[in-house]
This record gives structure tokens, C-alpha cells and sequence, in this order.
């Protein structure tokens, strides 16, 4: 889902993601990297949170409608 979903966002949003959801950092420390505001940093992580979800979900009942 990761990949299908990563070219929809510009570089620094995916990186705000990445950096504060998989590698645990915090929203200040990687805003202060990427010059954003922590705020920023929150709403990118959410918005690729949510494409995930919507992705994941799309992946799973795609899946469901093509078992036997």
C-alpha cells in the first residue's frame, strides 16, 4: 500500500510521514529538518495515514471479491 500510494504526495510530505510514523521521530525534530511547523509535520502524517487506510481497505476488499 506503502508504494501505490507514496508518488500521490510531494516529497517532504511523504518524508514528514515517514520520519515521525516509522521512525518514531518527533513532529518538532523533523519539521525543524524539513522547515515546517510541527503542526505541518501532524497534518502530513495524517493525510498519508488516511490514503493508507483508504488504500489498505481498497487492498483487503479487493482480495475478499476475488477469493473462491
Amino acid at each position: 500500500a506503502m508504494e501505490k500510494v507514496k508518488d500521490e504526495f510531494q516529497a517532504r510530505t511523504w518524508r514528514a510521514f515517514w520520519e515521525t510514523a516509522v521512525e518514531g521521530k518527533s513532529a518538532a525534530d523533523v519539521g525543524a529538518g524539513l522547515k515546517m511547523t510541527a503542526g505541518a509535520v501532524y497534518v502530513a502524517k495524517s493525510r498519508v495515514l488516511a490514503r493508507l487506510r483508504d488504500e489498505v481497505k481498497k487492498l483487503m476488499d479487493d482480495e475478499d471479491n476475488n477469493s473462491p
